[in-house]
This record gives structure tokens, sequence and C-alpha cells, in this order.
């Protein structure tokens, strides 16, 4: 199973590449704002960081309509979410007091998934892309950080729970994935039946709501 990678100079002016490059550069910002730390500030950092998950959902999103999957985008995409969630970590480790064992906790899983890739790499096998449980555990951590952010207590304790269980559940399976890979098996689909889809999507939506309605409340009143 090998596949030599790619990279074209015009793959950077593709529109899901572009919105991933967009993610990159406005990572700088969002730091510096979360280091402001000011009411208004604090504001700014949250358009910023809503404008960061919209491009994580655009660049996605226009590679399924526009056909446009590249070994760029690849490489791209993990970049941006690693970059923006490192670079926020940090920051709220020095001014919203983040757990530094959690911070170990969550950078180690990306590092050491980050090295299994790089040994498909140099061994031109296929890297494989995030898995389902991936992206819930990246959404998660979006929610935990955000509650950080804002100084949301509920969110915090809410998302520090859901990211643990995920983060778990996700590394487990990324390692029994590399690792069939490695033995060169046969990458077995995960076969998303719509009872799955819908008990998901009904979770989430609890989830949130419960999130939003926290979050208006303690706000509000």
């Amino acid at each position: 199973m090998s596949k030599t990678a790619k990279i074209r100079k015009i793959d950077f002016l593709l529109p899901p590449n572009l919105a991933s490059i967009a993610r990159i550069l406005i990572t700088p910002f969002i730091g510096y704002y979360l280091w402001v730390g000011t009411d208004s500030a604090t504001i700014i950092c949250v358009i910023l960081l809503a404008f960061a998950a919209l491009t994580d959902f655009v660049d996605g999103f226009l590679a399924r309509r526009l056909g446009q999957f590249t070994e760029l985008g690849l490489i791209l995409d993990p970049l941006a979410d690693k970059i923006l969630t490192i670079t926020l970590i940090i920051e709220l480790i020095f001014f919203r007091d983040f757990p530094i064992w959690l911070a170990i906790v969550i950078l180690a899983r990306d590092v050491a998934i980050m090295a299994l890739a790089a040994v498909l790499v140099r061994k031109k096998d296929v890297i494989p892309s995030s898995n389902l449980t991936g992206k819930y555990y990246f959404a998660s951590i979006a929610f935990l950080l955000i509650s950080y952010v804002i100084r949301f207590d509920f969110g915090i304790s809410l998302f520090q729970y859901i990211v643990m269980i995920l983060l778990l559940v996700s590394s487990f399976n990324y390692s029994r994935l590399f690792r069939r890979i490695r033995k060169g098996r046969q990458v077995i689909s995960f076969k998303d039946r719509v009872a799955f889809k819908i008990g998901r999507f009904g979770l989430s939506v609890a989830v949130i709501a419960v999130y939003i309605y926290r979050l208006l409340t303690d706000t509000l009143f």
C-alpha cells in the first residue's frame, strides 16, 4: 500500500486550501486579543474563533462539493487545527488558568498522531484522514477552549468530561487504524447507519442546547 505525495503550486489557490490557510493566518490575531484580555478584546477573540470554526467547516464542504481533494489539503486542514489549538492552549494556561495536566494530555495525543503519520510518510503508506470520533473530539475541544476564553464555568466542567471521553475513544481508534495499516491489512470503513446518525445528532443537539441555555441564564440573570 503506497502513495507518493504530489503537491502542486496551484493547489494553494484552491478554495478549500485557502480556507485552511485563512485559519492559520488569523491564529496570531486570536492569540493577540486573548493576551489583551479586555472585554472588547474577548468579544473580538470570540468572533475570530467563530470565523476559524467556519473555515474549518468550509474547507471540508468545498472539498466535497468541488471534488478538490489534494495532498496539500490533507496536510493543511489538520495542520491549521493543530496550530490554532496549540496556540490557544498555551495562552489559556497563562491567561485563563487552563489546567496544565489537561494541556499535556491533549498535546501529547496530537504529537503521537503526528509522529505516527510521519512514520507512514517515510514508508510511503497511505495516511488516514480524521476518523469520526476524532472530528467530534476536535469539536468538543473547540467548545472547551471557548468556554475558557469567555470564562464560562459550566461549559468548562461539561466539556472537560466530554473531551476526556472522546480523547480516549478517538486515540484508541487511531491506534487501531495505524496498526492495521502498518501490518498491511485492509482498512475497514465504518458503516455509519442511519440510527447512529440520528443518535449522534440528537445527543449533539441536546448537549449544545444545555450549553447555550446555561450560558444565557448565567449571562442574563
